[in-house]
């Protein structure tokens, strides 16, 4: 959409800027331990080689140095990682706040769009998703690879056959994140969780994009979807259908339906695998779907997505 497109660049340097800032901070805090450990046992070694007295002021000299150690490590660890945690997230929650400004606005060009697919008007849409699958700290995914591969096989697939939408899989990622693989829940309390504006700023691009995170476990839901931000969860418990669901919700199917057969059901017992005209308006007429395929991918077929999934991971 025209205000998504204008806002994106914007979101995307800033969030640049702030993680070149962040890890330059973190070298630089790890320059200067190093050097004052070198300098300390250095200091050690000469008052190794001293008689007393010098010895016992020498050894003053070192302990003042891991005086000087202990504090420019609490400044590191704690003061400066505390600066750049509040700037990213007061940054985060103003983006989602201009997330549902654009919401509002590009109703104006989302609308005209919405009536032609209503009316039998639409062709073949694309989908820009990414993927981000968590890890302990032994690099052991939240959702084996395998599993993911799927998942994602079967939302393009039901996207593709529903709606004739072409799911295109930018990349995947896997992030050791270990705080957030059972962590996450989906309730409203989560927009002020810690996890809320870390996914949302590790997120792929911004705002005409959806980026999917496969975490262990989510705390009542096998998915969950925040309305106004462009990332998912989905668990170890989740399928295709579920994917597509929480992407649903992210394109404004908000409400769920009864029939179990339906992607966007609550009731067990069906396919949950079909989607309605409407419902499928609504997904295409999103920020997420446009007219040319993402990823400088222009040759993609509606089943290219298997194959692409294939030559990533394997």
């Amino acid at each position: 959409m025209f205000c998504a497109a204008i806002l994106s660049p914007v979101v995307v340097l800033i969030r640049t800027l702030i993680q070149i800032a962040r890890q330059i901070s973190e070298t630089v805090c790890g320059w200067v331990s190093s050097t004052i450990t070198v300098i300390k046992e250095v200091v050690e070694e000469v008052c190794s080689w001293l008689p007393w007295p010098f010895s016992a002021l020498c050894n003053l000299v070192v302990r003042l140095i891991e005086v000087v150690e202990t504090a420019w490590n609490w400044v590191c660890e704690v003061v400066i990682r505390t600066i750049f945690d509040i700037i990213e997230v007061v940054f985060e929650y103003i983006i989602y706040v201009l997330k549902w400004v654009c919401w509002l606005i590009d109703w104006v060009i989302r609308l005209p769009n919405l009536l032609l697919c209503l009316a039998g008007i639409r062709g073949m849409r694309f989908m820009s998703v990414c993927v981000k699958v968590l890890a302990a700290a032994d690099g052991t995914e939240a959702v084996p690879l395998a599993t993911v591969r799927t998942m994602m096989r079967d939302a393009a697939r039901i996207l593709a056959r529903e709606c004739n939408i072409t799911m295109v899989l930018c990349n995947i990622e896997v992030i050791i994140r270990p705080q957030y693989l059972t962590t996450t829940t989906c309730d409203a309390g989560g927009m002020f969780s810690r996890f809320f504006t870390w996914f949302a700023s590790r997120a792929c691009g911004c705002c005409s994009a959806v980026t999917v995170y496969f975490v262990q476990n989510i705390r009542g839901a096998s998915g969950c979807a925040y309305p106004g931000s462009d990332w998912v969860t989905v668990d170890a418990a989740g399928s295709g259908s579920v994917v597509v669901q929480e992407i649903g919700h992210l394109a404004d199917l908000w409400v769920h339906s009864s029939d179990p057969n339906n992607v966007m059901t609550d009731v067990a017992g069906g396919t949950a695998d079909q989607l309605t005209r409407a419902q499928c308006c609504v997904i295409s007429s999103s920020r997420f779907v446009s007219i040319t395929p993402p990823c400088n991918l222009f040759d993609i077929a509606s089943s290219g997505i298997i194959s692409r999934l294939d030559r990533i991971n394997g």
